[in-house]
């Protein structure tokens, strides 16, 4: 246990701990963005499936295509904050 009270071992050790939540976090943030960009693609072919493509179909399509590419640019505005802030 003599190698314990060495105060670098305790700070890389600190760090590791550290570094695995993180990664843990940002894994996890990965896969909730994954999920609702497989949400969002799924919404639309449904509601362009029970508007049988007529005129409603691409407009409505295209909204849902510019809301989710603003969406997806403010999730990628807070990782950046989150990673750099």
């Amino acid at each position: 246990m003599k190698v314990l009270k060495n105060s670098i071992t305790k700070i890389i050790t600190f760090s590791l701990i550290i570094g695995l939540i993180l990664a843990f976090l940002f894994t996890i943030k990965g896969l909730l963005l994954q999920l609702l960009g497989a949400a969002l693609l799924i919404v639309a072919a449904i509601i362009c499936i029970l508007l049988f493509f007529t005129i409603f179909g691409p407009i409505i399509l295209g909204v849902l295509a510019i809301g989710g590419a603003i969406l997806g640019f403010f999730l990628i505005i807070g990782i950046m904050g989150w990673i750099f802030m």
